[in-house]
């Protein structure tokens, strides 16, 4: 019997958010940080790697015989068990008890081997979809002529559970028109690549690898199942997952498949937005996040799936700085928002539209930048308040580097705002990513620190209530009145709210 080599653990040590961040001013975003971090923390407890066995281990009492389901020689005995919530557990004795094969199968199993934290689960088995339905009548149905089902757990969440099959023709380039119900070596042909492929029974704790999965997960290759050309053919979406793994696994591709993928790049257009977009955030908040861009770069993916960033390479280091940028943001924010990572990215896309071209007015090349951002924003079926967001923190920019020449007003306005948290990030790493120059951004830092430990942390002086009471009639003058007053508020050159009052009467009211 060959002996499978040791898969060893990966780890990745997640630094502490920074403290000193007002409670009232977090913004929906500064929470999200918070909590990835959290995450982030308790998936540093994973568990070890799995290590592979040349021994069997006993078998299980069980009403299922697994011992003969395929060659015995694809099953690999492990060390211990996969740790497995107690929702899966409950669903595949239920499996068990009517008398069905069922497995862990897919990116959990990948991740264990590995040592990762695990995310999810999903069980695929021997029970026909009509069986699935008798055994979970609370199953969401939509996929059951596909012969997969979802069943509610806890938090929201859905536990996929799906019958071995293997797919018919593919008519869009992403969904075959039908299926055939098979078993486990069929399914496993079906998927996208091999280590994907494997199936963990969780009776005898032995993995089946029926795509020698386990052999690439050792010497860390992303191979695609089969004729890798048909693979991508059916569907498209696995170019893109193929370069998602590949950052954040920090595994290569095999080379069969990066001619594929290359030869194939086209077809990514065939993919939803809504699926382009998901597997976007996920390689741009990742780790490798520079890497992933670049492999999209250079199988020519990206001019399909983000032509204006991908136009930044008519610009003189205009992608290169992008791809600093991204990189700086998303290792200086650990549990980086997605939003923030796309600013990233979207920041400079207006430069080859202005390249040549003389800039009058300060500024324009960020509002240009911001405004095309909406647009991709909007391509990509992002939400409208994160579309807004990653627009602000674009156009915002523009004023860090004039702190110094700022009225005191207009910097005290800027440091109030709730998501100055997240604009100061993003300078931050725009200018690390630029001339390393952080005069500007420890000099905002140190203001805002002070300004969240002192007591002008208050309400405004004056209200539009307070404007009528004086005898003013409510118009668009209302909003140039209370802006003046705060202004001289914020400047420290009126204190009280009678003041405030006096100031208006003597200025404003005739």
């Amino acid at each position: 019997m060959k002996k499978t080599p040791k898969i060893a653990a990966q780890s990745a040590r997640v630094p502490r958010l920074q403290k000193g961040t007002s409670r009232q001013l977090k913004s929906t975003l500064e929470r999200k940080i918070e909590k990835n971090q959290k995450q982030s923390k308790l998936e540093e407890k994973k568990p070890k790697a799995l290590k592979l066995s040349t021994n069997l281990k006993a078998i299980l009492s069980s009403k299922v015989d697994t011992s003969k389901t395929v060659s015995h020689s694809k099953w690999i005995p492990i060390d211990r068990p996969l740790i497995l919530p107690g929702y899966v557990k409950e669903a595949l004795e239920k499996l068990d008890e009517a008398g069905h094969l069922a497995f862990i199968v897919g990116g959990s199993v990948r991740d264990a081997i590995l040592g990762r934290a695990v995310k999810d689960h999903d069980i695929a088995t021997s029970a026909l979809p009509d069986e699935l339905c008798r055994i979970f009548p609370h199953a969401v149905t939509v996929g059951k002529k596909f012969g997969v089902l979802k069943l509610p757990v806890a938090h929201g969440a859905m536990l996929e559970i799906s019958t071995f099959r293997k797919d018919l023709e593919y008519e869009d380039h992403r969904h075959p028109k039908g299926v055939l119900f098979a078993g486990p070596e069929e399914d496993a042909k079906r998927r996208d690549f091999t280590i994907n492929a494997l199936f963990f029974d969780p009776k005898t704790s032995r993995i089946l690898d029926c795509e020698n999965g386990l052999v690439d997960l050792s010497q860390k290759i992303i191979r695609a199942i089969g004729n890798p050309h048909e693979r991508f053919r059916e569907d498209a979406l696995r170019l893109l997952r193929a370069v998602r793994f590949s950052a954040a696994l920090d595994f290569e591709i095999e080379t069969e498949t990066k001619k594929a993928m290359i030869e194939r790049a086209r077809l990514v257009s065939k993919v939803s937005y809504e699926r382009i977009r998901d597997e976007l955030s996920l390689m741009i908040c990742g780790p490798n996040a520079k890497r992933a861009i670049e492999m999209l770069s250079d199988f020519g993916l990206l001019k399909y799936v983000l032509p204006e960033v991908d136009s930044l390479k008519t610009v003189s280091q205009g992608f290169e700085h992008t791809l600093k940028v991204l990189d700086c943001v998303v290792r200086q924010n650990p549990g980086c928002p997605a939003e923030l990572a796309w600013a990233a990215l979207f920041h400079d896309i207006g430069r080859p539209q202005l390249e040549g071209k003389q800039k009058t007015q300060k500024g324009v090349t960020e509002k240009l930048s911001a405004s095309l951002g909406r647009v991709v924003g909007v391509r990509l079926r992002l939400s409208h308040q994160e579309v807004e967001l990653i627009s602000s923190i674009i156009e915002s920019q523009s004023g860090f580097r004039d702190v110094f020449q700022m009225r005191e007003a207009t910097l005290q306005r800027m440091i109030r705002r709730p998501d100055f948290g997240i604009l100061l990030s993003f300078h931050r790493a725009d200018a690390a990513a630029s001339d390393g120059n952080l005069v500007y951004y420890e000099f905002w830092a140190s203001r805002w620190t002070e300004w969240q430990k002192s007591a002008q942390n208050t309400q405004k002086l004056l209200t539009g209530e307070d404007l009528v009471q004086l005898g003013l009639n409510p118009g668009p003058k209302f909003a140039e009145i209370l802006r003046t007053v705060e202004d001289l508020q914020l400047e420290e050159k009126i204190r009280t709210k009678s003041d405030a009052l006096e100031f208006v009467l003597k200025h404003f009211v005739r």
